[in-house]
């Protein structure tokens, strides 16, 4: 059984153990970047700090309470700003469930429609995002990351 709460300081280690396991198995473009941590510890606890609403930060856990997937919700913005589940549960409804949370709390927030950035080479992501209804609005966003050049295409949703 999965439920959905929001992110507490003591899960900050277990979202970034979620992020490793999802970017090695996920992200294979990013070739030895994918394969070890892209952050450290301290980052995590940041990233549960700076989701202090009105921004939120939402876990998806187990019933022994570990973390098996994550997203944060940027209302103000109208962004989905992540979402990774850990590949251990992948295809048993945790992407979805979250996405699900995420939208709920974006429309809290006053949102009636949705964006969130992927990289474009992150076609299993984009296929989800798509059969939940996204579509991409042809903004691109270019960035560097750690020496590799990503696009990311912008992805939009009605709430």
């Amino acid at each position: 059984m999965i439920s959905i709460r929001r992110a507490i300081a003591d899960d900050a280690q277990q979202i970034g153990v979620v992020f490793d396991a999802a970017v090695h198995e996920g992200w294979t473009y990013l070739g030895d970047l994918s394969r070890r941590p892209m952050f450290p510890p301290a980052e995590w606890d940041d990233l549960v700090k700076e989701h202090a609403p009105p921004n939120e930060l939402l876990v998806a856990v187990n019933d022994s309470q570990q973390v098996v997937g994550f997203t944060a919700v940027h209302p103000a913005e109208g962004e989905m700003y992540l979402l990774f589940v850990h590949p251990k549960y992948a295809g048993h409804g945790v992407g979805r469930a979250l996405l699900d949370a995420a939208h709920e709390a974006l429309r809290a927030g006053g949102c009636r429609e949705v964006f969130l950035y992927t990289h474009e080479q992150n076609e299993r992501a984009i296929r989800v995002y798509e059969a939940a209804g996204y579509r991409r609005d042809r903004t691109v966003r270019e960035s560097n990351f750690r020496g590799m050049h990503l696009r990311e295409p912008r992805l939009v949703k009605g709430l």
